[in-house]
């Protein structure tokens, strides 16, 4: 038996896609500024939900539980909810500093980390109180 990746289907994008990520069985994907969840179907991907206000391009996705951190390139990271009921992807929290990401991870629950492209590595960090009211 070979072990070979098969490949399943294609789909065309309005946009180029500079991040992937799974997210509970859904792709999450950052398409130019906008963040898109789809389903996979079979015969391409089935776009379910997207939100358009991201400033210039999504460069990074991170899951941690229900929350989605979405890395921008020149605005450091954004929290994410996806609120199931409205079918809507919200941004609850961000980085009030503007920062050129070039890495980014997720420290813990409430912690991110980025580096930006001047050299620096920094953390940002939720608040317990509006943690508490983002779950």
């Amino acid at each position: 038996a070979t072990r070979r990746l098969v490949h399943v289907h294609s789909t065309e994008l309005d946009g180029v896609p500079h991040a992937l990520c799974a997210y509970h069985g859904r792709l999450l994907c950052g398409v130019e500024r906008t963040l898109r969840i789809y389903d996979v179907g079979k015969k391409r991907l089935l776009r379910k939900c997207e939100n358009r206000t991201f400033p210039t391009q999504i460069v990074s996705l991170h899951v941690r539980g229900q929350r989605i951190v979405v890395g921008d390139a020149a605005e450091s990271l954004h929290m994410v909810a996806y609120r199931r009921d409205e079918n809507q992807l919200v941004v609850f929290a961000d980085d009030p500093a503007p920062r050129w990401l070039t890495a980014s991870c997720v420290v813990d629950y409430d912690t991110l980390a980025g580096g930006d492209k001047f050299g620096n590595v920094y953390a940002v960090r939720l608040g317990e109180a509006a943690s508490r009211e983002c779950d």
